[in-house]
């Protein structure tokens, strides 16, 4: 009797909605955080400046796991994690002392914002509140580097991993002969 690949292995021992994340998909998510974190060190050591946003690390997820997802497009990615941002800042110097107030606008306007501009992406919501709570990332300068930058590295890193996606999918079909139509 033949034995098994480690492809049937892996379907056999994982649940049938794990299964249907693709390796590449995964290495896709790894490569988009790891660049983050690459840029910055980077960055850290030059400008003192963070790059890596923890709602990017969602973004990646979301991106990976469900790329058809309309909240997935590059202009929610990019415009919902800068207006968030911008949103959260906004609060923030209107409301300077009233850190739950700021928050609690910061959020409502958040959606808001996005749903008015099309570009809702739920982890935005988290750049604003990261905005609102935290008084060292309060700055104009913060809300392009590292958040628009951020988002503009992930979305570049996820066209990259599903065009190389596309092409190896185009290669396999190519290699395929189509079936016979019926007599």
């Amino acid at each position: 009797m033949d034995e098994p690949s480690i492809g049937q292995r892996v379907y056999r021992v994982l649940p049938v909605k794990a299964a249907n994340i693709r390796p590449i998909e995964i290495v896709g998510s790894m490569v988009a955080i790891g660049s983050l974190l690459l840029l910055n060190h980077v960055t850290m050591d030059q400008m003192s400046e963070p790059l890596f946003v923890a709602p990017l690390a969602a973004s990646i997820a979301i991106i990976f796991i469900q790329p058809g997802m309309s909240i997935n497009r590059s202009w929610n990615v990019i415009a919902g994690q800068f207006l968030s941002a911008l949103v959260g800042l906004i609060c923030v110097l209107l409301l300077g002392g009233h850190l739950e107030v700021a928050a609690m606008l910061a959020l409502g306007l958040s959606l808001v914002v996005m749903r008015a501009f099309h570009c809702l992406h739920p982890p935005a919501c988290a750049t604003a509140m990261i905005i609102v709570l935290t008084p060292t990332v309060q700055t104009w300068k913060f809300l392009f580097f590292p958040v628009l930058f951020g988002a503009v590295v992930v979305v570049l890193v996820a066209w990259g991993v599903h065009l190389i996606e596309e092409r190896m999918l185009h290669n396999r079909l190519e290699g395929r002969t189509p079936p016979a139509p019926p007599a």
